[in-house]
């Protein structure tokens, strides 16, 4: 009976072994039919091959275990260029989940590299995804999208000016500086980027202070210009509408200032500025300089009153 034992543990270990041994030679093949795909840049199979080495070694425990490793080194770089593969194929979405997947394994390996590779395609999918909400008007997917985007990479300024385009349209002029002002602070030598803020806060608050002086507005309408300038120093409309602002103020002085800065910047007819500058030196007192600024209202909707205040109140000479 104790021989029969033996013969069939004697048996049993005969089978075990060779199946034992098959499953790690399988591991192994797996992982070089991988890195055999891999050299052939057929990533999506190399991916197979390696995940099929991982199942392999994790079944067979603490024997599996350098190999295993050696499979899991080979993902990030297998990851990344499948997704850029489909990344470069225009398939955003499918890229999507192989991207995240580079980053995990690549900051599991310590492969900073790629980690930041991945998340700054991740990023830009996702910026390009909001700007198509933005075109489609749908506000509020288009701000998920930036954020999404900056959840990747905190320093992707690009997605901070998406979401100032997204609060321009929305009328919301702080949250909009907020993001213009990040895009300028971080977009180092992109001076297209930076330059395109600028230009669309300058616009957004030069608008506002027009609008604001359609009713009178003035302290909000000389706010609003003020910031404008802050962006483009250079627009001559802002400082004529700061003439109009601060002449409805009783601001003589800041109205001639910003009167002489348009007449500086105005490349187009100057009579509007002149009739302010006109006003503006009248109610300084400044009889002369007033009739000169009134004489030189030539076109526009103002000849007449200038012409009045010459001929009728100043009685220039």
């Amino acid at each position: 009976m104790k021989k029969f034992r033996l013969i069939l543990i004697a048996i049993l270990f005969a089978v075990i072994y060779p199946v034992f041994s098959q499953t790690i030679d399988e591991a192994g093949a797996a992982f070089n039919q991988g890195l055999q795909f891999s050299k052939d840049l057929n990533y999506a199979e190399a991916l197979k091959s390696y995940e099929s080495t991982i199942q392999i070694c994790d079944k067979l425990g603490e024997e599996g275990m350098d190999l295993k490793l050696k499979a899991e080194q080979q993902l990030p770089g297998t990851y990344f260029n499948l997704a850029k593969g489909l990344y470069e194929a225009k398939n955003y979405n499918e890229a999507i989940p192989y991207f995240e997947n580079a980053a995990k394994w690549a900051d599991q390996n310590g492969e900073a590299k790629t980690a930041d590779a991945s998340r700054t395609y991740l990023a830009g999918i996702y910026y390009a995804m909001g700007n198509a909400d933005l075109k489609a008007e749908t506000f509020d997917k288009a701000l998920e999208k930036y954020n999404k985007a900056l959840s990747y990479k905190p320093e992707y300024y690009k997605a901070y000016y998406g979401m100032g385009l997204v609060y321009k349209k929305q009328g919301n002029l702080p949250l909009m500086k907020e993001s213009f002002d990040k895009v300028i602070a971080m977009g180092g030598e992109d001076a297209k980027t930076i330059g395109a803020a600028k230009d669309a806060a300058a616009t957004a608050y030069l608008n506002t202070g027009a609008k604001a002086l359609q009713s009178n507005g003035y302290a909000k309408a000389i706010e609003n210009l003020n910031t404008s300038l802050e962006y483009n120093n250079t627009e001559p409309k802002a400082y004529y509408y700061l003439a109009l602002a601060y002449n409805g103020t009783s601001k003589w002085d800041d109205a001639i200032t910003a009167g002489n800065k348009a007449l500086e910047l105005t490349t187009e007819d100057k009579s509007d500025i002149y009739f302010q500058l006109g006003l503006s030196y009248e109610k300084k007192g400044d009889a002369t300089a007033a009739c000169d600024a009134f004489k030189k209202v030539t076109a526009g909707n103002n000849v007449a009153a200038a012409k009045f205040e010459i001929e009728q109140t100043l009685k220039c000479k």
